[in-house]
């Protein structure tokens, strides 16, 4: 009779197992995390960095530069950009990324493994000039702790003219924590000044309408109002893969074929 009643409970134990298992599967492509890895930092930690200050007062220009794989992080630009009415941008690899998954792990890992030996991935995307924002904000998606590769690429490549502006980080990933991705970005620009960052995982994706402009908010942003009706247009021109987009006093981007 004991034997017939523990059969039940070792197949409700086995199924509670799997369960557990499979939430930080890394198949679970929607995450935009190509590993599971233990989240160290608690789901409200959101990395508030030390390094500099919250930018004081309203009215500034700000500058959205995001990377993302399956959608997550874009989204979190997108609302980002609509909240600010702001200029955004998206960083690119020269080559895409394979549709299979399995594949893009393999590379996602070797990219990072040739990033430690100091050699970046090939993206095409670049800017000639920040010094008409207030803040930067960098997303990404976290990839095996790390800020994805080409962002890192990114990061890297524009180091110095990154130097003394201030960046907010903002990152998606499954269950992951932001403290290690942040130890990347200092590396990379370490004469920026890092304002507090924002995580967003799986089990909080679905609060981004709420909790990204109550980031925003304590950050000091704004939305961007113009100056005058007839306000001029400002020349500020950003390099795309292998197009020009000029910003305007609305932050309206128009592009054009160099």
């Amino acid at each position: 009779m004991k034997k017939l009643f523990l059969i039940p409970m070792m197949l409700l134990a086995t199924l509670m197992l799997t369960a557990a298992c499979s939430e930080d599967d890394p198949t679970l492509d929607e995450q935009e995390q190509t590993t599971p890895e233990e989240n160290d930092e608690g789901e409200g930690n959101e990395g508030n960095n030390e390094e500099g200050g919250n930018v004081e007062g309203g009215n500034g220009r700000y500058l959205v530069l995001y990377c993302s794989r399956t959608g997550n992080t874009e989204r979190m630009a997108q609302t980002i950009q609509a909240t600010l009415d702001c200029d955004m941008i998206v960083v690119e690899p020269e080559t895409p990324y394979e549709d299979d998954y399995n594949a893009m792990l393999d590379r996602a890992q070797a990219e990072l493994d040739a990033i430690e030996q100091g050699n970046y991935p090939a993206i095409t995307t670049s800017v000639e000039s920040f010094d008409e924002y207030d803040i930067v904000f960098i997303g990404y998606p976290i990839w095996y702790s790390h800020i994805a590769t080409p962002m890192q690429a990114f990061l890297h490549n524009h180091a110095d003219l990154l130097a003394g502006k201030h960046i907010a980080l903002f990152a998606s990933s499954g269950s992951s924590g932001i403290s290690t991705s942040e130890r990347d970005a200092a590396t990379l620009v370490p004469d920026a000044m890092f304002e507090e960052s924002l995580l967003l995982t799986s089990g909080t994706l679905g609060n981004m309408e709420t909790r990204i402009p109550q980031w925003l908010e304590s950050l000091g942003t704004s939305r961007e109002k113009p100056d005058t009706p007839n306000a001029t247009s400002l020349n500020v021109n950003l390099i795309v893969g292998k197009q020009t987009a000029a910003r305007d006093r609305e932050c309206n981007v128009r592009f054009e074929k160099q």
